[in-house]
């Protein structure tokens, strides 16, 4: 019985995929749009995007736990320029730290960083930073030799041993720049090509007077929808495998996890920014209304709010709390830890769960808005 009823769903969808794939192929500018158009952006914003940022999440191991650590360490969060995220008591603890993105700079202290100090020989320190966002790598770096040899000048006089800072920067080690803001763009090419043209599938059907057939049509409503996302979703399949490649091979950004993990989280990306599109074209009225808000609903919120160009922890705590609601968030956070940390789901689920559930919301929204709409 079930496998009957799945294949008379079946056989239901497939005149709609069909028209609708029909619909694109026959369509140059739709399938120009879709298929040239990531590449083109990709490349484009690729050499011209460029941003700074000088805010860090700081760990500290401090082996020494004298007086002397303790006020060094001050120095840092005092500063404005860190924030202590996490004390650590080992120096096993440095992999999970930075891999989960709980802090994006370690301080580690050793045991005899006061004794060296008090007896006038130079103390080396150990920092651990998260280069996968290099300018943040490289505002951290310039702040610690700054801030330590102000700690210097202030605890002695002229001619005070040094503090010597050993750095070693981790992910990406060049902090190459394009390593970055790569897997960015592609979340934000994908978030806005998928939104803006779905957007156009139910209004359409209005304009040209071919809703009613619809309407009166044996198909579900939900099968519907299902049958308009399908053709989408498969050519936005291959966009990410185009401008994936693009990345890697023509701005070698290396991919350093699993391409399985990419391309599930991209599926599940798809059907919540398509079913955006879908709830923005099911209220609009023209095809023109419908692009002109789904540029406005993707574009700028996953530019400026997915921590694409600015760090979220910088924003202001209303514009943190927004961001929960921008699945490109959770997208990036994935796309950043597959291509640059090569971490897997033990520390992508919280944003890969977070995900599915704006997904299975957005669609759902969409399924009763349609519904009520047309039936």
């Amino acid at each position: 019985m079930h496998l009957l009823r799945w294949w008379k769903m079946l056989k239901r969808i497939l005149p709609i995929f069909k028209k609708e794939f029909i619909h694109i192929i026959r369509d140059p500018r739709t399938l120009t749009m879709m298929i040239i158009m990531p590449v083109f952006m990709l490349t484009l914003f690729g050499y011209a995007i460029s941003f700074d940022v000088n805010h860090v999440k700081m760990a500290l191991l401090d082996q020494d736990k004298s007086k002397i650590s303790r006020e060094f360490a001050l120095k840092f969060t005092h500063s404005g320029y860190f924030d202590l995220a996490q004390n650590l008591s080992s120096s096993s603890q440095f992999n999970e730290t930075l891999d989960s993105g709980k802090a994006r700079l370690i301080l580690n202290l050793p045991s005899d960083f006061s004794k060296n100090l008090l007896a006038q020989k130079s103390a080396a320190i150990q920092v651990l930073v998260d280069g996968s966002d290099p300018t943040v790598a490289s505002s951290a770096i310039g702040y610690f030799q700054s801030i330590s040899e102000e700690y210097i000048l202030e605890k002695q006089a002229l001619g005070a041993p040094p503090i010597k800072l050993v750095t070693r920067i981790w992910y990406n080690p060049n902090l190459r720049s394009l390593n970055f803001f790569v897997p960015g763009l592609i979340c934000v090419i994908l978030m806005m090509m998928s939104a803006t043209l779905t957007s156009q599938t139910i209004v359409s059907e209005k304009e040209k007077g071919t809703m009613e057939s619809l309407v009166v049509s044996p198909i579900k409503k939900n099968e519907l929808l299902l049958g308009k996302l399908l053709p989408y979703i498969s050519i936005a399949f291959i966009d990410v495998i185009t401008i994936t490649a693009v990345g890697s091979l023509w701005f070698n950004v290396p991919i350093k996890g699993s391409l399985i993990l990419l391309f599930v989280s991209s599926l599940i990306f798809f059907v919540g920014a398509m079913g955006l599109g879908m709830l923005i074209s099911t209220n609009a009225k023209t095809s023109q209304e419908a692009m002109m808000i789904a540029l406005l609903a993707t574009l700028l919120p996953t530019e400026l709010l997915s921590g694409f160009i600015f760090p979220i922890e910088n924003m202001p705590w209303i514009l943190q709390g927004i961001t929960y609601l921008i699945p490109a968030r959770y997208f990036l956070t994935i796309l950043r830890g597959i291509f640059l940390k090569g971490i897997g789901l033990n520390y992508l689920w919280p944003s890969f769960l977070l995900l599915i559930i704006f997904a299975v919301a957005i669609m759902t929204l969409s399924s009763k808005r349609f519904k009520k709409r047309i039936g």
